[in-house]
């Protein structure tokens, strides 16, 4: 999915679920995602602050010699 991308939902501090696409990103280990307006309020203020999405990507201890070539044939050089 890190490489292929997926939608899925993120729960928010008011209870909604926030559904997040990355269709169009890989996202690679270690990656932080930034929501506008979705994180804790500002104190004394009516505005909300950013909710950040960390991402714990895991990738496989060993491939396959025919995943490693269906992997080679895909994947630009």
């Amino acid at each position: 999915m890190a490489l292929c991308g997926v939608v899925f939902e993120v729960p928010t501090l008011s209870g909604e679920k926030l559904r997040i696409s990355t269709m169009q990103e890989i996202i690679k280990p270690n990656t932080v995602k930034r929501i506008t307006g979705y994180g804790l309020p500002f104190p004394k203020d009516t505005r909300k602050g950013d909710l950040l999405v960390a991402f714990d990507i895991k990738f496989p201890e060993r491939l396959t010699t025919s995943e490693k070539e269906l992997l080679s044939d895909i994947l630009p050089a």
